[in-house]
């Protein structure tokens, strides 16, 4: 089962301190009361009688207890690690506020304990034994005194004391909240978690039994099954629902998944549609883009095969073969000797009346002698078939008028979209590449970090890059939970400022309307 959380852009959440009992050694105890005056949280009056974990108070110094919800509440994360202890890092957003409530009425006196762990925050060691006000350990939580040291210094909190308003304090974090939600995405026997995506305004995520489910963002309470995936008969008689994927395309989900062996089988596509409905898209082997006027289509035949290039009319049921004939489209193929080999692409773009599409042509040959895949355009009324640029290319991607690929040795280059000479960006095998407003981001397969074109330092040292993508303006990288970083999550804006980074593990973010939902790895 895993836990998700919701989550507010530009701000973000933090700190879970439920330390297990076997990591609390011996440690002095000392005497705290709960406050005697009113206490207020990001303008929230706070009820310390009935509270679970109350604020307490120290030496005359209150003391903020660093749950889960608490804590990111006022805009912190921390986590917890029996060889580094307790790391604790400001984070800049806010949560919604999480009442910890109990049936039984607190007691004004009890006995705490100070911190017997290592504790860092923001990156500073605090020597919890010297401190004046050091953490305490009550009901097995973590307690920060509210001293200047650390509200506003290492916190960037703001707070003031009178006796009509009793204790304000107020996070720099902002005014925007954020939730949790949990999706129970299935663990696969064979290890990994099941197929997960977001579209539109929903979640769809592969649950226990090869159900698909639909959850709305909105209110994630309220699943729907909408679609049920076929049982996998292996040679042992032993039955499994078959492999799964989820994605979204042009703002569709669309489930894919493979029955069959792998020569006599074939892929489903299967696409989700909001109202709950399922409609079959595809079967055999095909890279496939939906657009609301047209559906583009390139067979994958083996061996690959030319005039393979297919355009289908919303409405009608047959597609029609567009493009020269003897163009072999949607591979990557290289010539080896007397033989070839080839790779599918899924790269299709249709752009107005022009399909832009990986090929390869034997007859190709005007200003580079040796056959090699290029990146074409293909206009859907007339067939005229265009290679745009000299160079190999083994996969692109289309951004603001520019044409983004790589060659069969990973190197990064850039054309316009009307094409012409192409521009090598870097002579690096590169990974994952995306470009925010211009600026090149890119992992290099050598160490899979995460760079942008520039600066020869990693933006997230130790993060071994995950996923890597532009949502609304705004770049988003997972890093994998098992990296040396301390930061699994960043998003970046178009000036290239980290405006968010998370410590959690993360498997899905979203990024809408200022706001960031993500789903946790637990």
């Amino acid at each position: 089962m895993r836990r998700r959380t919701g989550i507010l852009l530009l701000m973000m959440m933090l700190i879970y301190l439920l330390l297990p009992g076997e990591t609390a050694f011996a440690s002095s105890s000392v005497k705290v009361t709960l406050p005697d005056f009113k206490v207020s949280l990001n303008g929230m009056v706070i009820e310390n009688s009935y509270r679970q974990y109350p604020l307490i108070v120290y030496k005359g110094i209150s003391y903020f207890p660093m749950t889960y919800y608490d804590s990111r509440f006022m805009g912190l994360e921390s986590v917890w690690n029996s060889g580094t202890g307790l790391t604790i890092v400001k984070s800049d957003v806010n949560w919604e506020y999480c009442q910890h409530e109990s049936s039984v009425k607190n007691n004004n006196v009890y006995t705490a304990r100070v911190a017997p762990f290592k504790i860092t925050v923001n990156g500073k060691g605090i020597d919890n034994s010297s401190e004046e006000y050091p953490l305490l350990l009550f009901r097995n939580v973590t307690y920060f005194p509210l001293t200047w040291r650390f509200a506003v210094d290492e916190f960037g909190w703001e707070y003031s004391f009178d006796e009509n308003n009793g204790l304000l304090v107020n996070s720099s974090a902002g005014s925007a909240a954020a939730g949790q939600l949990t999706l129970p995405i299935v663990d696969r026997e064979i290890g990994g978690k099941g197929a997960f995506t977001m579209a539109g305004d929903y979640f769809y995520y592969e649950g226990a039994g090869g159900k698909i489910y639909q959850v709305p963002v909105s209110n994630p309470s309220e699943s729907r099954e909408v679609y049920q995936l076929p049982l996998n008969y292996s040679a042992y008689f032993d039955c499994t629902y078959v492999l799964s994927s989820l994605q979204t395309d042009n703002g569709k989900a669309i489930l894919k998944y493979h029955t069959g062996g792998a020569t006599m089988g074939s892929d489903h596509l299967v696409w989700l549609r909001e109202d709950g409905s399922s409609l079959v898209i595809d079967n055999g082997y095909s890279a496939l883009k939906i657009y609301d006027k047209y559906t583009i289509r390139v067979a994958h035949g083996c061996p690959a095969y030319p005039n393979n290039l297919q355009l289908k009319e919303t409405g009608t049921s047959e597609y029609v073969n567009v493009g020269d004939p003897d163009t072999c489209f949607g591979f990557f193929i290289v010539s080896e000797g007397e033989g070839k080999s080839a790779r599918t692409s899924h790269d299709l773009y249709l752009i107005d009346d022009e399909i832009y599409v990986l090929g390869y042509s034997d007859h190709y040959n005007n200003d580079n002698p040796a056959n090699t895949t290029g990146i074409y355009r293909v206009n859907i009324n007339s067939n005229e078939t265009v290679r745009l640029c000299p160079e190999e290319a083994a996969d692109f991607k289309i951004i603001d008028e520019q044409i983004y690929f790589t060659d069969r040795h990973q190197h990064l280059y850039r054309v316009p979209l009307g094409g012409g000479q192409a521009e090598l960006l870097l002579d690096k095998a590169v990974g994952l590449y995306e470009v925010l407003r211009g600026k090149v981001y890119y992992s290099l397969v050598e160490d899979n970090q995460l760079y942008t074109i520039g600066s020869e330092d990693a933006i997230n040292p130790g993060g071994k890059l995950n996923k890597l993508e532009v949502q609304n303006g705004y770049l988003l990288a997972i890093f994998d939970k098992e990296s040396e970083s301390l930061y699994k999550m960043m998003i970046i804006n178009s000036e290239g400022k980290v405006l968010y980074k998370t410590i959690e593990d993360v498997l899905l973010v979203r990024i809408e309307n200022g706001k960031v939902v993500f789903v946790k790895d637990n």
